[in-house]
């Protein structure tokens, strides 16, 4: 799992996301569990990252912000990409990141 950049972070996430997926429909829980537990930790890389005052500030906030993604993902998965198509056309996210480039 990758999450050095914020497109990183949307591969990484649809990734997570077709695995769980895949796996759920086969039944395969313990599976499910561990790409969750991945999630999970990816989530608590970034808010460590995010809060380390020897990283400069641009990465904190990009942190911060791929934290929160992955927090919502694990939340609300269903919802989880319609919901990040709008947040990266907000005002506010344009505004801290600009567009970011799809891959």
């Amino acid at each position: 799992m990758h999450f050095k950049t914020l497109p990183d972070a949307e591969v990484s996430l649809t990734r997570l996301d077709e695995l769980m997926r895949r796996f759920r429909a086969h039944g395969e829980k313990a599976a499910v569990e561990r790409v969750l537990e991945i999630a999970r930790l990816g989530k608590r890389r970034a808010e460590m990252i995010s809060h380390n005052r020897k990283v400069e500030p641009r990465k904190r906030e990009e942190k911060k912000e791929i934290a929160e993604w992955f927090r919502i993902w694990l939340e609300t998965p269903d919802a989880f990409f319609d919901w990040l198509e709008v947040r990266k056309v907000s005002p506010e996210f344009r505004e801290k990141f600009g567009e970011i480039e799809e891959e």
